[in-house]
């Protein structure tokens, strides 16, 4: 009885770890998106009020037939003439509504941090009051930039210099190289610079997971939109199906052959589904161990918990990018895959991500299909 008390408390202190380890994040993500809006609000408002502001360049016909701009009969203006007093005077206050407005952005972004070149607008405004709008939408533009830089978050921590194709995976009982997998030309690549797969998804499956029904049709969709014809496009989707969570009897070439007579998943070239492999455990397959390492869930957490978790690895570094959980829809996963595609920074996460993950969390304790060690996943 004294063991069945202690059980249950251990268990819901693990609970509570975990409920606090959500909260955490959850408000660590809330506090990083809300900084972000602020930056963009800023440099929105800024540049938008300056461009409104600024004293269009057109040409005017002087009595004696010739031409100047509206930008030095300002400056003439503003030089000194008595009779054009007015002009001079509402150009001042445009000034100065301009300068007294890069005050406030410059405060708010300096609680944040950026605000430095806001500062320096203001000031500079400040400093010198002829100098002319044009000039400070010039600064204006530069400090986005900076702001654009400064709000990129810092490049993940990685515990292993190993990149995707320093493995290799079982297909059809040889191990074969992740490069030779997906079919990556090493050789052209390093001639011309670029490698051919631009996106790679890896998976773990299980066939008779009722998620399947709606994530492999959607995982053939995408092979199929970026493959392009032939499979000689930059997305390659491999599955990994494992002996491990929920029974699998079939053995590798039978799971080959359902998904290929039921999905059709394996006619496009890229769509591949390697042997099974341990994910978890003393016995894992090293791919797995440093997959799971390299590309933790938001909670931290590196071991799978269900069937279905997906991994975007960048083709071109060999380094993966982004996790997804069981049933986040490889649907919703298209802008992160044309973002990596075009060499660009991963968009933010789509609103149901964080939601997907507490859904995970919550499946991986009670759940059929749960990764459980001493229930269906053993150490060799």
């Amino acid at each position: 009885m004294r063991r069945d008390a202690t059980r249950e408390s251990k268990v819901t202190i693990e609970r509570l770890r975990l409920v606090v380890q959500h909260n955490t994040h959850k408000q660590r993500e809330t506090s990083r998106i809300m900084k972000h809006l602020l930056r963009i609000a800023c440099v929105m408002l800024t540049t938008r009020l300056l461009s409104a502001f600024v004293v269009p360049v057109t040409p005017s016909l002087r009595s004696d037939g010739s031409t100047s701009s509206s930008a030095t009969a300002l400056r003439s203006r503003s030089s000194g003439n008595a009779d054009d007093a007015p002009a001079a005077a509402a150009a001042s206050r445009r000034r100065s509504f301009v300068r007294n407005l890069l005050v406030v952005p410059a405060a708010i972004g300096g609680l944040f941090g950026g605000g430095g070149s806001l500062s320096r607008v203001a000031n500079a405004a400040d400093d010198n009051a002829e100098e002319s709008f044009a000039s400070i939408a010039a600064r204006a533009n530069l400090m986005s930039k900076d702001l654009g830089s400064a709000s990129a978050p810092p490049p993940e921590r990685r515990t292993s210099d190993k990149t995707v194709y320093d493995f290799s995976l079982p297909v059809e009982g040889n191990q074969v190289s992740f490069a030779n997998l997906v079919r990556q030309d090493q050789a052209s690549a390093e001639a011309s610079g670029s490698q051919k797969v631009k996106a790679i998804l890896v998976v773990n499956i299980k066939q008779d997971d009722p998620v399947a029904r709606k994530t492999i049709p959607q995982l053939i969709s995408l092979a199929a939109k970026y493959s392009g014809k032939g499979g000689t496009g930059a997305l390659v989707v491999v599955a990994c199906p494992t002996d491990q969570g929920y029974y699998e009897p079939d053995t590798s070439a039978l799971i080959r052959l359902k998904l290929a007579s039921e999905y059709g998943y394996g006619i496009n070239p890229a769509t591949i589904i390697t042997d099974k492999t341990n994910l978890l455990g003393t016995g894992a397959h090293p791919f797995w161990r440093w997959l799971e390492s390299n590309c933790r869930t938001p909670a931290g957490l590196g071991r799978v918990e269900g069937n279905f978790e997906k991994f975007l690895i960048d083709g071109e570094t060999g380094y993966p990018v982004r996790r997804y959980p069981r049933k986040y829809l490889p649907v919703d996963m298209t802008d992160d895959i044309e973002a990596v595609i075009a060499g660009r920074q991963l968009p933010p996460a789509r609103a149901n991500y964080m939601e997907e993950w507490r859904v995970a969390a919550a499946e991986a304790e009670r759940d059929t299909y749960r990764f459980e060690k001493g229930l269906n996943v053993f150490d060799q």
